[in-house]
Formats: C-alpha cells, sequence, structure tokens
C-alpha cells in the first residue's frame, strides 16, 4: 500500500470515528434525557438512575458494568411496577368501598379521573377529602343517633308517666266507688234508724230532734263524700297539667329533632362547595322530569365542563380551583329559572336542565357561556380567565337518563375538540367556529 492510500484510509478511520463519536454522544443525550424523564415519573428510581446517568456521562470502557446497572434498573422499575399496580389496586378496592354512598359519588368520579391520569398529588387530595367528608357524615349520624336515642327515652318516660296517670285514674275510680257505696250505707242507716225512732217517738219535740240528728249525719257523709272527690279531682288535673307540660317539651324536641334531620336529608343532596345540588339530586331530578314531560314542555340537558381546569389546579393551587368553581357555579346558578334545574356533578364539571325548546336553550347556553368569559378570578396578583364549554341535548321522555346524558357529554366533547369555550348539540352536525 503506498502511503498515499495509507493516508488516505487514515483520513477514513477518522472521519468514522468521528461519526461514531457523534453518533455516540446523541445517543448519550437521548438516555441522559430518558433516564431524567423516569427519575421525575418514578422518584422510587432516582438511586438507580443516579448511578446509570453518571455511568453514561463517563463514558466507562467497562461495559458490564453498564450492562449491570441496566439490570439493576430493569428490576427497579418491575419493582416499581409492581407497587404501582398494587397502589392500583388499593385504590379500586377503596373505590369499591366506598361506593354506593350517593353523597361521595363527585369524589369517587374525581378520584377515577386522577387514577386514570396517574396524578398522585390529585390522588392524595382527592382520597383526603372523600375520607374528610365520610368522617363528617359520621360524625354527624353519630350525634343524630344519640339525639334519636335521646328523644326515644324521653318518649319512653312519657309513656310511662301516662300509664302512671291512668293507673292513678283507675284507682280514683276505684276510690270513687267505694266512696258513692259508702255514702250509700251511711244515708241508707240513717235513713231507716230515723223511721225506727219516728214509730216509737210520739213527742213532736223529740221527734224533730232526731230528725234534725239524722239529717246532720246525712250531711257529713255527703260532705266527706265531696272532700274526697274535690282532692281526687285536683291531683288528677295536676298529673293531667304536668302530663300536658311534657308533652309540650316532648313535641318540641320531636319538632327540632325533625327539623335537623331534615336539614341533613337536605345536605346530603347538595355540593358543600358551591352549594348546588349535587350528582344524586340531578338524577333524581332527571328522573322524574322524564316521567312529567310532555310535547307542550320542550327541556334539554346540559353539560359544562370548565375549560383547562386541571392547568388551573396544578399552577396556582387547589384554593385558587375552588375559587374558579364557586365563581363559574354562581353564574350557572344565575343564568336559570325557577323551573329550571343546575348542580354540581363533580369534579369541575356540572350539569343544568333548561325547559325550553332546542333553539331557546342554545341561546341561554351561549349567554350563560359568555357571562362566565367575563368573569375574573384572581390567584394572588395573576388574574385567571376561565372558559367553559357545554354539550347539550334534548330531553325525550323515551330515553333513558343515561341515554340523554351520554349524548350530552359526547356533544361536550365534540365542543372541546372544536377549539372549547362553546356549546355543541347532539342533536345537531358539530361544526367548528
Amino acid at each position: 500500500m503506498s502511503a498515499s492510500e495509507m493516508r488516505r484510509t487514515i483520513i477514513d478511520l477518522e472521519r468514522r470515528l468521528e461519526r461514531e463519536q457523534v453518533q455516540q454522544d446523541a445517543l448519550r443525550r437521548v438516555a441522559l434525557r430518558a433516564l431524567a424523564v423516569v427519575s421525575a415519573r418514578v422518584p422510587t428510581l432516582d438511586g438507580a438512575v443516579q448511578d446509570l446517568s453518571r455511568a453514561v456521562e463517563s463514558s466507562p470502557p467497562d461495559s458490564a458494568w453498564m450492562d449491570r446497572l441496566g439490570a439493576q434498573l430493569a428490576d427497579a422499575v418491575r419493582s416499581s411496577d409492581h407497587h404501582e399496580d398494587l397502589a392500583s389496586a388499593v385504590l379500586e378496592v377503596v373505590r369499591r368501598g366506598l361506593n354506593g354512598f350517593d353523597f361521595l359519588d363527585p369524589g369517587l368520579d374525581d378520584l377515577h379521573r386522577a387514577t386514570e391520569r396517574r396524578d398522585r398529588s390529585e390522588i392524595e387530595r382527592t382520597l383526603s377529602q372523600l375520607f374528610r367528608v365520610l368522617h363528617d357524615k359520621c360524625e354527624r349520624a353519630m350525634y343524630e343517633r344519640d339525639e334519636l336515642s335521646d328523644v326515644v327515652g324521653e318518649i319512653w318516660h312519657r309513656l310511662e308517666d301516662v300509664d302512671s296517670a291512668l293507673s292513678e285514674d283507675e284507682k280514683r275510680s276505684e276510690r270513687t266507688r267505694a266512696s258513692v257505696a259508702t255514702l250509700h250505707d251511711g244515708i241508707s242507716d240513717n235513713v231507716r234508724a230515723m223511721k225506727g225512732r219516728m214509730d216509737d217517738l210520739e213527742d213532736i219535740a223529740t221527734l224533730r230532734q232526731e230528725i234534725s240528728r239524722g239529717l246532720d249525719r246525712v250531711v257529713e257523709h255527703v260532705a266527706a263524700f265531696r272532700n274526697q272527690q274535690e282532692n281526687d279531682l285536683l291531683e288528677a288535673l295536676e298529673r293531667n297539667r304536668l302530663l300536658r307540660a311534657k308533652g309540650r317539651t316532648l313535641e318540641s324536641q320531636v319538632s327540632a329533632l325533625r327539623k335537623r334531620l331534615d336539614q341533613a336529608r337536605a345536605e346530603a343532596y347538595r355540593d358543600s362547595l358551591t352549594g348546588l345540588p349535587n350528582r344524586t339530586a340531578f338524577e333524581r331530578y332527571l328522573d322524574g322530569l322524564r316521567e312529567d314531560l310532555g310535547a307542550e314542555q320542550p327541556a334539554c340537558l346540559l353539560v359544562w365542563d370548565i375549560d383547562r381546569f386541571k392547568a388551573i389546579n396544578d399552577e396556582y393551587g387547589h384554593s385558587a380551583g375552588d375559587k374558579v368553581l364557586k365563581a363559574v357555579a354562581e353564574i350557572l346558578a344565575e343564568g336559570v329559572r325557577s323551573e329550571d334545574f343546575v348542580a354540581r356533578y363533580g369534579g369541575e364539571e356540572f350539569v343544568m336542565i333548561l325547559t325550553s325548546d332546542p333553539d331557546t336553550c342554545q341561546r341561554r347556553a351561549d349567554s350563560i357561556r359568555e357571562a362566565v368569559d367575563r368573569l375574573i378570578v384572581r390567584a394572588g396578583k395573576t388574574r385567571l380567565r376561565v372558559t367553559i364549554s357545554a354539550g347539550m341535548c334534548p330531553i325525550a321522555a323515551g330515553q333513558s337518563t343515561a341515554a340523554i346524558f351520554d349524548a350530552a357529554d359526547h356533544a361536550l366533547l365534540q365542543a372541546k375538540k372544536l377549539g372549547r369555550d362553546r356549546v355543541e348539540r347532539a342533536d345537531r352536525e358539530p361544526h367548528p367556529s
């Protein structure tokens, strides 16, 4: 090989080495970025990721060491996957265990969405809120149970008082019968005695005295009978007065308990954050409305969703998100009439029933949407821009509740796909604005 050929070969090899070096550097950067993503997504793998990252950066000559670190990371990933599967299983058990409590439905929906997004902070917040609500409900139930036990005990005591009063009345009746018999016997004896004396006596003056004494004894018997009856009557009146007073007290206690139970029942159908009716109240209302609807009374269901709400929570915190929810709920409530209905369905979703024809409902919904566009919500010094989208579906008497909601929800998805901040109808083809 000539010298010129040797130089060309060396130059070609150097170029190949440079290209391989560039490729290795690029692969190293990609690997480091991938490891950084893994470390951010799975904090438990941070130690293994750092070791492998240092190995990639230092370009060690020992590839076997790199293989060992890679194997360790793979084991750690499998272990993390196992923990994630276990956590998912635990969350599923929690959801199933809490299922059936209507007042927890909105929170369970939030938990389901957070689990699907694998949003750990949202899962922790939602679980904490769920168990706080459950704890408050249990405390309230225990308090109401104690109150009910007290009222039942008071009723039992009042029944004992009534039984005692009835027993006393029965005894008084027995005493009255005995007193009447005694009075009858006493008067009869005196009358017979007077008759006997009248037969024996011929002196008018003496006879008059005997009759007078006999009548005095009759008067004494009648007076004793009257006094006994008056005493018994006064005792009975006092017992009745006490019973009436205790009855009024018991009636007041029962009325207060009924009022508290009605209030607790109303709270079970109301969202604690926004003050609107909750999902359970909405589903009951919609079921009843479908049965009452006729052709002369059209109505539409709207499913509202606050646009990019998760970004507000993530960037500004859940307190800012709560402010947005309250402000939007207030506008939605102002946008309905007495014959309409609005509720918080769960998370950032609201539902609304407008009793008008579809075209009128569309105009009213757009007016509500524009009112939300003008909404001012501040997070610290930042002014948040809030928009809302909706899907609308006419309510037909023959449709099931699920079919009506699914149609409106599908229309909402179309509104999201077409750019948000809009109202789409299920009975029309979607059209971009």
